[in-house]
């Protein structure tokens, strides 16, 4: 941090994800509130600028330096716009003037996409709560306390919290899982991204998550590979290992205030070539592996590969617009290469109560990815779970094959799509007792 904080360095998961930008993989993720009144530009430009009063953090451009990029301090502000194509498409966050995030509004929703080179779905979650609550203040009259933030806090809120972590000592593990099974799906036309939200009862899914003694984490990562191998049983001749990227908030087992990214991704997975797995089956192994990996020691390993990754001297050495070219395929192979498929969840959204008449619900869309054509985000909000597909392809096969296991169990599903009105019988099946948006 130089000149009273004017330019940042980017944590360990900041520095890949800005080297692997293209139009494709944006890398940016969607957090959204919908209100019970139309959203006003005006007010919304003003409490962006409040929020950002609160988190200057955000206040910053991407930088390409000699080695790495890096974020630095602007007097420009951003302004909001109205939302009128595909989410989380069409950002060049690297452009001269642009910011590693922006805030649309359509309707009564407002919508904050974030790239992931800035922060993580907690940070930003952060973010999108202060700018629902300023909003509300100038727009609705909503009495609120305004923070004093002293210096200290907001040191805590833009640390690397891999650095601070980060333990020479602790032994790296290896998670080659040699080929893994990828859905065979085709991508669309750039610019095109399919979002289908399925809205359900977190009541419900306690009750079913709890028939098998699992947590709903647990449930529906099950439900996920569930679907999945029977679609691979259903197109491949070969039978390959099913592997799930599962992000954790390492902030729930390391203290933490940072805004910035914070997280590392676990890997459960089924080897189909064992043969066929029941339902009960998957639970079993899941919550072995769930048990197994998230504890503090195992967690210290992924973390530690993390920073060592970016400390590779032949990485380090070597200029940003060559890792712009060669870092692509590096994830490919090394990261998202390794996985079938992704489902994160970002918890439960929580507002103070008198700005509960207000909103309707809560929101998360995953961020695009060509290595995971189709992965999933899910978010809680007033006892409804908004679990969401994204996917670049035009094949809803896997968001069929979930949504009718879910049915199957009993638990009833509404489901929505930002895809025009062009839905195969099987959408439209799936779609039964929901709405179009």
């Amino acid at each position: 941090m130089r000149d009273d904080k004017s330019w940042y360095k980017l944590d360990n998961a900041g520095k890949l994800y800005s080297s692997i930008i293209s139009s494709r993989a944006t890398t940016l993720f969607r957090l959204s509130a919908t209100l019970n009144s139309p959203v006003e530009s005006v007010y919304l430009q003003r409490a962006l600028e409040a929020t950002l009063e609160r988190f200057p953090f955000f206040k910053v451009q991407l930088k390409q330096g000699f080695f790495w990029y890096y974020f630095e301090g602007t007097e420009q502000t951003p302004r909001v716009e109205k939302e009128t194509y595909y989410p989380c498409m069409s950002l060049s966050i690297k452009k001269r003037g642009s910011f590693p995030y922006r805030v649309l509004y359509f309707k009564n929703r407002i919508a904050l996409e974030l790239s992931h080179s800035m922060t993580d779905g907690t940070g930003g979650l952060k973010f999108l709560n202060e700018l629902v609550r300023q909003y509300l203040h100038l727009k609705e009259s909503v009495p609120i306390k305004q923070e004093i933030v002293s210096n200290e806090e907001l040191q805590l809120e833009t640390e690397n919290a891999f650095r601070k972590y980060y333990d020479k000592k602790t032994p790296i593990q290896k998670t080659r899982f040699g080929k893994t099974f990828k859905l065979p799906l085709h991508l669309d036309n750039k610019g095109h991204y399919h979002i289908v939200t399925g809205i359900m009862s977190v009541e419900a899914l306690k009750k079913k998550a709890k028939e098998y003694d699992a947590s709903i984490t647990i449930f529906l990562t099950a439900v996920y590979i569930d679907s999945l191998l029977y679609i691979q049983e259903s197109t491949s001749r070969r039978r390959r290992p099913i592997v799930m990227n599962v992000p954790v908030n390492m902030r729930s087992f390391f203290e933490s205030k940072t805004m910035r990214n914070f997280f590392v991704s676990i890997t459960p997975a089924i080897d189909a070539r064992l043969g066929a797995y029941t339902f009960e089956e998957i639970i079993t192994e899941l919550k072995i592996e769930f048990s197994r990996l998230l504890t503090p020691k195992k967690l210290k390993q992924h973390l530690k590969r993390s920073v060592t990754s970016e400390r590779n001297l032949g990485l380090r050495l070597m200029p940003s617009p060559i890792k712009d070219i060669v870092a692509p395929s590096i994830y490919s192979f090394f990261g998202e290469g390794q996985y079938t498929s992704g489902l994160s969840n970002l918890g439960v959204v929580h507002v103070p109560d008198e700005l509960k008449p207000f909103i309707e619900r809560f929101e998360c869309y995953p961020p695009p990815s060509i290595g995971n054509k189709v992965k999933a985000l899910l978010m809680t909000y007033d006892q409804q779970m908004y679990l969401s597909f994204g996917n670049l392809s035009k094949d809803r096969i896997l968001e069929r094959e979930f949504f009718r296991r879910i049915r199957k169990l009993g638990i009833d599903v509404m489901i929505e799509t930002n895809d025009e009105v062009k839905e195969d019988g099987l959408l439209s099946e799936m779609r039964r007792g929901g709405r179009g948006r």
